[in-house]
């Protein structure tokens, strides 16, 4: 059964459907990054006017079909996209950014739009297929995506809480408590990336370690809205996981979050964060279980 997601009136929906007029129909795309950002695309030969909202006309769009079945699977969505740099995010064009592994994690939406010959536009919407981009590979102009539905999720065979001397905390979600706006910085670039662009330059005064595993994005230059891990940052320089997929250049300006190793002693753990007496409250390892060769 298609979950209603919109109509002009209430009930429109339902009664363009049961009146067995030739129907008009199209499919929408609403995609939502990691960060927040959302992109509405249009299946249409046309800009389309949903909810309020408009559908452009972005890349050229194909899917396979959606299967539905009785029960509980993780359903796959393909999604082919063509695009010779028309469609941009964050100053980039859709292939360099999905190359760059842009689109991972997002949120994909598939609605489909009906009205009939009469009707200046869509009279309603039907959630066709929600789900994330797991895997997206890019051959020239052309992107492919895989979406997997939520189901997914129900595949992880490990309990909620798991005994670990590391915190079971998200850091800066609302069991760890830390305000990410005051641990967040804005730098710039002092040297340009190395030949793997794995490292760049800074004059950051924080204290070594102070980043280590937290996140710095750009805000400027080639790599503007990209984000990588820190894997190690030191006075003076600063060296991400993953390669920039652009050359990081003198003067770009970037903003980084400090990161937490999840230890309830390290400086750059737990105590980065809070107090003395909020570490007590706030961590949720075990870090005194013993080892299991000296339980005995």
């Amino acid at each position: 059964m298609r979950t209603v997601e919109w109509e002009v009136s209430p009930g429109a929906l339902a009664a363009l459907l049961n009146s067995r007029v030739p129907l008009v129909k199209a499919d929408i795309y609403t995609v939502t990054l990691p960060s927040g950002q959302v992109f509405r695309w249009s299946g249409a030969q046309t800009p389309l006017l949903v909810d309020g909202q408009t559908y452009a006309l972005g890349p050229k769009i194909k899917r396979d079909r959606v299967r539905f079945v009785v029960g509980v699977e993780v359903s796959t969505l393909t999604v082919s996209l063509w695009d010779e740099g028309a469609t941009q995010i964050n100053g980039k064009p859709l292939p360099a950014f999905i190359r760059a592994r842009g689109l991972f994690g997002a949120t994909l939406r598939l609605s489909r739009v009906f009205w009939s010959h009469s009707d200046t536009g869509p009279r309603g919407s039907l959630l066709w297929f929600p789900g994330r981009v797991a895997e997206a590979s890019v051959d020239r102009n052309e992107a492919r995506l895989v979406v997997k539905s939520a189901t997914e999720l129900l595949g992880t065979m490990i309990p909620r809480d798991v005994y670990q001397p590391g915190c079971l905390n998200t850091l800066y979600d609302p069991s760890c408590g830390a305000d990410r706006a005051a641990f967040t910085f804005s730098g710039t670039a002092t040297a340009a990336t190395n030949t793997t662009r794995i490292s760049f330059g800074h004059a950051m005064a924080q204290v070594s370690g102070f980043f280590d595993l937290g996140i710095v994005k750009f805000t400027s230059g080639p790599n503007n809205g990209i984000s990588r891990t820190v894997k190690q940052y030191l006075s003076g320089i600063m060296t991400v996981l993953q390669p920039w997929p652009f050359a990081v250049a003198i003067g770009d300006t970037f903003t980084a979050t400090a990161g937490c190793n999840k230890s309830l002693t390290n400086p750059n753990g737990c105590p980065k964060f809070h107090s003395a007496e909020n570490v007590v409250l706030r961590f949720r390892g075990q870090p005194f279980i013993p080892v299991p060769e000296t339980v005995i």
